[in-house]
């Protein structure tokens, strides 16, 4: 083979490995992943306490052009009793109609894409949340942290704040309150995430 013509062809596999390596996406390690969210609960006696939840399963995709997706599993709601996880999937979430809550947004992977082992970004979107047949444009702030390898950490720099009154949720919070003889469990629910993500070649 000529000089030219093996220097064309070496260029060209550059060329491919390196739009390759680009258009990699990302998929969620889900054992090394939380997905948290926090009920505010009072008692009928002014007594207010604030619990800690998660949901077991979920799962998170970026694709090759940016778009991040992530599906939860509503029936997979973890709040350390059993029949509260019962009661949160049937009578608030109502799963057996509305199994999935959807959030949607873009990330800028070009930017991130050039990230070294140990960098930091804060990056501020807008995702869009299907729940309970109902979809709004929420808030959301992350830190993106370059990790060792082809692995990324990201994690809300705050909880994004679900308010249950705009996704139809409302009067299901209000069973739950009666339910459990309380006086109150607060609509505006924090939720939080630290995912550990890991490039597809």
């Amino acid at each position: 083979m000529r000089y030219p013509t093996a220097l064309r062809v070496l260029t060209a596999s550059l060329i491919m490995s390196t739009a390759v390596s680009a258009q990699a996406s990302w998929t969620l390690d889900s054992d090394a992943s939380q997905l948290n969210f926090q009920s505010t609960k009072m008692s009928k006696d002014g007594a207010s306490t604030v619990e800690q939840h998660a949901f077991d399963s979920w799962r998170a995709r970026v694709n090759d052009a940016g778009q991040l997706s992530v599906e939860i599993d509503l029936d997979s709601a973890d709040t350390g009793i059993e029949i509260r996880d019962q009661r949160v999937s049937e009578k608030l979430f109502e799963a057996g109609d509305y199994p999935l809550a959807v959030l949607t947004a873009s990330l800028d992977m070009p930017t991130l894409k050039v990230m070294e082992p140990g960098d930091t970004q804060h990056v501020s979107l807008e995702g869009q949340l299907t729940l309970h047949d109902s979809t709004q444009t929420l808030p959301v702030s992350l830190q993106v942290t370059r990790l060792q390898g082809e692995r990324w950490l990201v994690q809300t720099d705050a909880p994004v704040m679900v308010d249950a009154s705009q996704f139809s949720l409302v009067d299901g919070i209000r069973t739950l309150r009666d339910l459990a003889g309380l006086g109150n469990i607060a609509t505006q629910v924090p939720v939080s995430v630290k995912a550990i993500m890991t490039q597809e070649d």
